[in-house]
C-alpha cells in the first residue's frame, strides 16, 4: 500500500508579516519591555487621581453637608422679605346694631387698605349673645371698604364680627381694577313717606362712567341720623347696568324710623375678580348670542 504524506503547518511556508513581526520584537525588544512599563505606570497614576477625585468630592459633600445641617439650627428666614410680600390685616370697625320692628340688624365695615391685594373669599359671622349667627361671604376689592351685613336677627344684644376665613389674591393686572370706583352715586336723598304705610323712600341717581356694563350691582344703602350713627340698612341688586348709562332707583322704606335722617350712603359694588361679572357686547345680526 502506498503510504500517504499528511500535509502540516511545519511543512508549508512562514508568512511574511510574521518574519517581520519577530524580527520587530527581537530588535526593539528592549524597548517595548520599557513601553509596557510605561503604560502600566501611566495607568496606575490615572486610576490613582480618579480615586482621589471622588475622595476629595465625598469629602467635600460631606462637609457641605454638615454645613447644612449645622445652618437648620439657626433660623434664617427673611422675616421683613416675607412681611412686605404678604397682605395687611384687613381693618374691622365696630359693629352696629340696628333695631328693625321686633328684629334686629348688623353692620360693620372692613377696609382692605392693600393697593394690590384683593380679597377674593371672605367668611364672616356675627357673634351675639354668646350666639353665631349664619356665616356670610363677599369679596373686598383692593383699598376698598365693605359693608357687611346680617339683616332680620332675631337675637338681640352686643355683638363682635369674626372673621372665619379669607383668600387673597395678588393682583398684577389693574386694567379692569382700575376702574373700581367708576359707578357713581349722583344723588341719595330720604323722603319721609306721606302715609303709615312706609315710613319714606330713599331715591338714588347712579351713573356708570365706566367702559364696561355689568349684569348686576349690588347697592348696600345705610340711613344716618343726626350724629351719623346708622339707623337703617338694606341691600338691593339691580340688573343689566350699561356703561355711560344713569338709572334713577327708588326704594320704599317700610321699617319704622324713630329718628331723623340726616344722609344716605350707598357704596356700589361688583365683582370685578370675575370677568363673568361684564356684560358682552351686543353682537350683530347672524352672531351668536351672548350671556343672556
Amino acid at each position: 500500500m502506498e503510504n500517504k504524506q499528511i500535509p502540516t503547518s511545519l511543512t508549508q511556508p512562514v508568512p511574511e508579516w510574521k518574519i517581520k513581526l519577530a524580527y520587530f520584537y527581537a530588535e526593539h525588544k528592549v524597548f517595548l519591555k520599557r513601553f509596557s512599563i510605561f503604560l502600566l505606570f501611566f495607568a496606575d497614576v490615572i486610576i490613582i487621581f480618579l480615586l482621589g477625585s471622588v475622595f476629595v468630592n465625598y469629602k467635600t459633600g460631606t462637609i457641605k453637608e454638615q454645613d447644612v445641617l449645622n445652618q437648620m439650627r439657626f433660623n434664617l428666614v427673611n422675616t421683613e422679605a416675607i412681611s412686605k410680600n404678604k397682605p395687611r390685616s384687613l381693618i374691622i370697625g365696630q359693629v352696629d346694631r340696628i333695631i328693625n320692628n321686633t328684629k334686629y340688624d348688623y353692620l360693620a365695615m372692613a377696609e382692605n387698605n392693600n393697593s394690590d391685594w384683593a380679597v377674593t373669599e371672605l367668611r364672616y359671622t356675627f357673634e351675639v349673645a354668646g350666639k353665631y349667627l349664619e356665616p356670610r361671604q363677599t369679596f373686598i376689592l383692593p383699598n376698598s371698604r365693605k359693608q357687611l351685613m346680617y339683616f332680620n336677627s332675631e337675637i338681640g344684644g352686643e355683638a363682635t364680627l369674626k372673621i372665619l376665613g379669607s383668600r387673597w389674591q395678588k393682583i398684577k393686572d389693574f386694567s379692569l381694577l382700575s376702574y373700581k370706583d367708576g359707578i357713581k352715586v349722583e344723588k341719595s336723598v330720604f323722603k319721609q313717606g306721606q302715609s303709615d304705610s312706609t315710613a319714606g323712600q330713599v331715591e338714588i341717581l347712579i351713573f356708570n362712567e365706566t367702559p364696561y356694563s355689568f349684569w348686576e350691582v349690588g347697592l348696600p344703602v345705610v340711613i344716618y341720623n343726626r350724629s351719623l350713627k346708622p339707623i337703617g340698612i338694606d341691600y338691593i341688586v339691580i340688573n343689566k347696568l350699561l356703561s355711560e348709562e344713569k338709572r334713577k332707583i327708588e326704594i320704599g322704606w317700610h321699617e319704622g324710623l324713630h329718628e331723623f335722617v340726616q344722609q344716605v350712603e350707598i357704596y356700589p359694588e361688583v365683582n370685578l375678580l370675575d370677568n363673568g361679572s361684564i356684560m358682552e357686547i351686543e353682537a350683530g345680526h347672524g352672531s351668536p348670542p351672548g350671556l343672556e
